[in-house]
């Protein structure tokens, strides 16, 4: 009889993510009604505005207890924080998870890498606005403690700024750029996250030597992480974008990689280093293409923010900037690639055509 290989079975994380997600909802439910409805302001915003709002001030507010909790969580587990408890993130779960996997519609997979360096420049730009101008003028001597400093879930957004932000960083990034694009190429908590995210207390591991090199680690990685390249390297995921969701362990046929405290004596078979490299060597081909779509949204960002330009815009064209001048810069770049490409070969076919016509 022909031996039958059995698997260790795992627990799927997919469910505990979505019962991480719902009760975080819940929770930002039970904020909203008991400061608006029911008048109880005993705990403000936990945004990173009121977090950066409260030092910039000298006040310890909700917003700082919370994203100190953060850093601490991403110095201890990485970056778990975006994979499993934030709201947004939830948000675009939710709606990859309708158009993706419900209504089977077929979702862009782009690896921009040059990309990866917008976030920290919209980081640079939120510290500087929200934090250094004002301890320019004078830092906080004291620190005094009140949660309720900030409002809520409120600020300056309007119902239509909120719509264009959930539309245009959800679906309209989906359809550009591939899965969680916001996180990966704009999100500036992310980028601030991978200054603290060094993951002390485990990582997503290589277990056993049961690898077969089958990609499906890769291929399920919203974060597009070369999880195979890593594992082939180093025995464990180290990139800084990996957010801990945990997928690729649920993909993985054979048990061969889980999160793990401690490092296990494992390596990939010849075959699994192979296929490794070969993906590893085409995700790191250089692109002139990434690099001047980052260039040009780092320049023209710079230049709204640093001359004023977007102080006075109504909230509604604050909420569609970051992501509309990254499809813009992005459209223009595709075209000017694609109109340059058609020249070249037209160019070309003039120039046989000229030979033959020598020949003749």
């Amino acid at each position: 009889m022909e031996a039958v290989l059995k698997y260790p079975t795992k627990v799927n994380t997919r469910t505990l993510r979505t019962l991480s997600r719902v009760f975080l909802m819940l929770l930002v439910t039970v904020h909203i009604v008991t400061w608006y409805i029911l008048g109880i302001h005993a705990v403000g915003s936990i945004g990173i505005e009121a977090f950066f709002s409260g030092l910039s001030r000298g006040v310890i507010n909700a917003g700082f207890v919370f994203w100190v909790l953060v850093f601490i969580s991403a110095l201890l587990l990485g970056r778990a924080f975006c994979g499993w408890f934030c709201w947004f993130g939830g948000y675009l779960d939710l709606i990859e998870w309708g158009i993706g996997d419900k209504l089977k519609i077929k979702i862009p997979r782009r690896m921009l890498l040059y990309l990866g360096a917008i976030p920290f420049v919209a980081l640079a730009l939120k510290v500087y606005g929200a934090l250094l101008v004002n301890w320019l003028q004078g830092f906080p001597t004291t620190f005094t403690f009140r949660l309720a400093d900030v409002e809520p879930w409120g600020g300056q957004q309007t119902g239509i700024s909120i719509l264009i932000t959930l539309i245009t960083f959800g679906p309209v990034l989906l359809f550009a750029f591939g899965r969680r694009a916001w996180c990966r190429y704009l999100c500036p908590i992310g980028a601030l996250l991978k200054i603290f995210g060094s993951g002390l207390l485990g990582r997503v591991r290589l277990v056993s030597d049961e690898c077969l090199g089958c990609g499906k680690c890769n291929r399920t990685c919203d974060m597009q992480v070369d999880v195979m390249g890593e594992l082939e390297t180093h025995g464990e995921v180290r990139s800084l974008n990996c957010v801990r969701c945990l997928k690729c362990t649920d993909e993985c046929p054979t048990g061969a990689i889980a999160f793990s405290v401690r490092r296990k004596e494992a390596s990939l078979s010849a075959d699994a280093v192979a296929r490794a490299k070969r993906t590893s060597l085409k995700r790191r081909k250089l692109s002139a293409f990434d690099a001047v779509i980052a260039a040009l949204w780092i320049g023209v960002t710079l230049a709204i923010n640093l001359t004023g330009v977007n102080q006075n815009a109504p909230q509604e064209i604050k909420s569609f900037m970051t992501p509309g001048l990254l499809l813009g810069v992005y459209g223009l770049v595709w075209t000017a690639q694609k109109t340059g490409s058609k020249l070249g070969k037209r160019e070309e076919h003039l120039d046989l055509q000229d030979e033959d016509a020598g020949i003749a």
